[in-house]
């Protein structure tokens, strides 16, 4: 019996055992943990009075300059806790019951201030943070920082994919108008040599250390922690039926490698991202980036990044890269050599890189000698590396997803805001430069009379003998002119050899046998002994089988020259063909030491010549004490060849050249430099010609563009409440592009106006048509005459004023189909044409739009 205290307790077990459990209301078990559990959405809630009333939620808001705890009514519309924090300007630091949110212009604070100095990590802006609080740091509040910084870029990420796919403008449009001065073409161009230049080049500043993740044990043989798969592209490229790799015209074979893979080894085992492979417009506007994985800098990354480009920008591709030269090679006997002849690409080399090569290398791909190349550089790379090196710090620990984030985030805002705000500045100190250097044209030519110089044909001429001269010491240093007399004895002489070898690995094999018998015998051995196989045996056979090949080979040469009696070193034929060979070396050997004196006379004069910078020298000093070590070689080589002639001639020492000058003399070539300089100038106004009146047109058909997207968006007519309130959301995403990217307009227009009042300037601001609207134009006609449209119909031209009146055309169009009409390629042509007429009436201007103000 229990206490009294129990009775009760009792009496209610007894009932609830008694009771029909269905009776009972039953709680139905959730075996879902905490984690799998979706979040419980916060809702509006009764106050008993029939009146609903929002929930309020409590969290900790971090601001620039205090930290406080502040109360949000949440919005019943937010499905969740964290959009609601959202939606009230805040960004939480955890996706579930956040209880630390940070606002949203403290993380914009960051991202603008990180994105201008990236030596600014979250580290040390949490740690300002705290100093304007007053509280101590703790490494915790940076992972706090980053995950909601990491969710604010996000949020960036995707609205700005929105906007662009509301626009019209997703992946590949980006790529293709990357720069309104490279590829927004306008009708009645003039032709140019390239329709595009661009710069490639790899930088090992942004690698990243390795982060190895462990895999179940089932996955890995040994259950040790393996990597996962590669992130290379898997290439299914057929390498049969092309043509061996030959780099036989490339003079720079031997003396360029760009990353070399043995001062790269040591770090592939420290570092996963070894470094990015980028590619820019001439303008400075990034196309590419390629990450490069574990390796150094890889013909691969280049042949990737080229084909991207090819794809995208098609014919008259100017490449430039440190090693054009040996590159050009690559991609000839590779895979794209066949669409690189059609699309005609060009490789090319780089001011700065380029005057440390090879002096014939320099004659065929340096800017100065390549027709077209105006006064670009092509060393833009170098530049934007320059300040993308300071990310270096955030990406070397960083993850996998935060080094992208940090690299696809700077490469952005550097597009938007740096490169674009400098378009026009770079065009115009451009047209200045080439107007200063068409001003020296009279000293150039009162030079001319004064030497008795009849043109400037004269120029091209000394050029190309330049250029056949030092052909033709690299010829006659590779030329083979040995005859069968000489092979004869050389394989006489090797055949000698071999013999020898022969005898020696016999004898060392008999006294191996001798030896292992005695050991034998010591042992107490019956005295039988069986050979077995041993290195000394090995090398014997060796020695055997190339003395047989080396005795074959001499026996087909004296088939071939009837040699009846086998020369040996007294004889006069002997005698006679060893002194031929001892010339033969000589004359080769002298005529590589030729070779590398007069390219590097030529090479001194850019370095000795005014208006070379510091870092120019400094780099063309480097590449000739490099290379003073091929010089010092081959007087060398040349003084045992002239040692080993009857009689000996004189030998030769660095440094006692007698003052040899070859060529024109150093005037000769300064003014032959500064013809082709002259020329390229004029080739640089022609382009920038071309370029600032796309710039003009772009901005003038960018802003019309926008303006009719943001009028189509606000339109409410005819459509349902909920496509309003979308309409209206992207209206205002849209409107703040167009703010970002026409906040620099202006300027670019006042610099265009002070460059055309120059003395000098012969281009045009007057706004063009563009290409790709007149294409759109003929595409529409095809459609229509497809679809059996009336003349009239073919001819309409479609105007500034016509704009809502072409949607409304394609509207009727679209109804006037037959309904019951079931054949699939006609409603395609109809929705085409509609889509035509849309984008046409987006596009379309007149030529009375103002720009900056003013009638262009």
């Amino acid at each position: 019996m229990l206490g009294g205290e129990f009775a009760s307790l009792e009496e209610d077990i007894e009932k609830e055992l008694v009771e029909d459990d269905s009776e009972r209301p039953r709680k139905r078990e959730d075996w879902r943990t905490r984690r799998d559990q979706p979040e419980m959405p916060a809702r509006p809630h009764s106050d008993g009075v029939g009146v609903m009333v929002e929930e309020i939620y409590e969290v900790q808001v971090v601001d620039m300059f205090e930290m406080s705890s502040v109360e949000f009514k949440l919005d019943p519309q937010a499905n969740g806790v964290v959009p609601a924090l959202i939606l009230a300007g805040v960004v939480p630091c955890a996706p579930w019951s956040p209880t630390v949110a940070i606002k949203i212009r403290v993380l914009e604070a960051y991202r603008v201030t990180h994105v201008r100095c990236p030596h600014l990590g979250v580290q040390s802006f949490v740690k300002s943070l705290c100093d304007l609080h007053g509280v101590p740091y703790r490494p915790y509040l940076c992972q706090q920082f980053s995950i909601a910084y990491d969710l604010y870029l996000d949020i960036h990420c995707r609205t700005d994919e929105q906007v662009m796919h509301a626009l019209g403008r997703d992946s590949p449009w980006q790529l293709k108008h990357a720069c309104p001065a490279c590829t927004y073409k306008l009708e009645g161009e003039d032709a140019l040599v390239f329709d595009m230049l661009t710069t490639m080049d790899g930088n090992d500043s942004l690698k990243r250390v390795l982060r190895r993740e462990k895999v179940p044990m089932a996955d890995s043989e040994m259950g040790e922690p393996v990597l996962g798969k590669s992130r290379e592209r898997v290439d299914n490229r057929d390498a049969g039926g092309r043509a061996a790799s030959t780099d036989e015209d490339n003079p720079c074979t031997d003396r360029w490698k760009n990353m070399i893979n043995d001062v790269t080894s040591n770090m592939w085992g420290i570092f996963d991202e070894t470094g990015i492979f980028l590619a820019l417009c001439r303008h400075g506007f990034v196309l590419v980036i390629a990450d490069m994985i574990k390796s150094g800098e890889l013909a691969k990354y280049l042949l990737a990044v080229v084909k991207e480009l090819l794809d995208a920008f098609g014919m008259k591709l100017g490449a430039g890269y440190d090693v054009g030269c040996h590159f050009e090679t690559t991609v000839a006997n590779s895979e794209l050599g066949a669409e690189a002849r059609e699309k005609k690409l060009k490789c090319l080399v780089g001011s700065f890189h380029g005057h440390a090569h090879n002096r014939l290398c320099q004659l065929r791909v340096l800017a100065t000698y390549v027709e077209g190349m105006g006064l670009e550089d092509l060393e833009g790379c170098e530049r934007f590396f320059s300040r993308s090196n300071g990310l270096a710090k955030s990406c070397r620990y960083a993850s996998r997803f935060h080094w992208q984030q940090e690299i696809t985030t700077y490469a952005k805002h550097f597009d938007a805001f740096e490169t674009y705000p400098n378009l026009s500045k770079f065009l115009c100190n451009n047209y200045r430069q080439a107007l200063t250097i068409l001003k020296t044209e009279g000293a150039l030519q009162a030079w001319m009379r004064q030497e008795g110089v009849d043109g400037v044909d004269q120029f091209h001429e000394w050029l190309a003998e330049e250029k056949v001269y030092l052909e033709g010491l690299k010829g006659a240093a590779k030329t083979n002119t040995e005859t069968l007399e000489m092979e004869y004895v050389q394989k006489l002489v090797n055949l000698s050899a071999s013999q020898y070898v022969f005898v020696c690995a016999s004898t060392c094999l008999a006294k191996y046998q001798v030896a292992a018998a005695e050991a034998q015998r010591a042992k107490g051995d019956d005295g039988t002994y069986v050979l077995g196989i041993s290195k000394e045996d090995r090398a014997r056979r060796h020695a055997q089988e190339k003395m047989e090949k080396d005795l074959e080979r001499v026996q087909e040469l004296e088939e071939i020259l009837e040699i009846e009696e086998r020369w040996t070193t007294a004889s006069s034929k002997w005698l006679e063909t060893v002194g031929e060979i001892k010339k033969r070396k000589y004359h080769i050997a002298l005529d590589q030491l030729e070779l590398l004196i007069v390219e590097r006379i030529f090479e001194l004069t850019k370095m000795n010549q005014s208006q070379t910078g510091y870092k120019m020298r400094k780099h063309i000093a480097e590449a000739l004490q490099a290379r003073s070590k091929a010089v010092k070689n081959a007087i060398e080589r040349y003084n045992n060849a002239a040692a080993a002639l009857s009689p000996p001639h004189a030998k030769a020492e660095l440094g006692t050249g007698g003052g040899t000058n070859h060529g024109r003399g150093r005037r000769y070539r300064l003014a032959m430099d500064h013809y082709f300089k002259i020329l390229r100038a004029r080739e640089e106004i022609k382009r920038l010609n071309i370029e600032i009146a796309r710039v003009v047109t772009w901005i003038r058909d960018e802003n019309t563009f926008l303006q009719r997207m943001l009028a189509n968006l606000r339109d409410g007519e005819g459509k349902s409440e909920k496509e309003r309130e979308t309409n209206a959301h992207m209206a205002v995403q849209v409107q703040l592009y167009q703010q970002r990217r026409g906040r620099f307009d202006a300027s670019h227009l006042q610099r265009f106006r002070e460059l055309a009042q120059m003395p000098g300037f012969t281009g045009s601001l007057k706004c063009g048509v563009s290409v790709e609207h007149r294409e759109a134009q003929q595409r529409l006609r095809e459609l229509r005459a497809e679809m059996g449209a009336s003349a009239e119909e073919d001819e309409m031209e479609v105007d500034e004023g016509e704009g809502e009146a072409a949607e409304e055309v394609g509207r009727k169009e679209v109804v006037s189909a037959d309904s019951d009409e079931e054949d699939e390629g006609h409603k395609a042509k109809e929705e085409a044409v509609s889509g035509l007429l849309y984008q046409i009436s987006m596009l379309a201007v007149d030529g009375g739009v103002r720009v900056g103000g003013e009638n262009e």
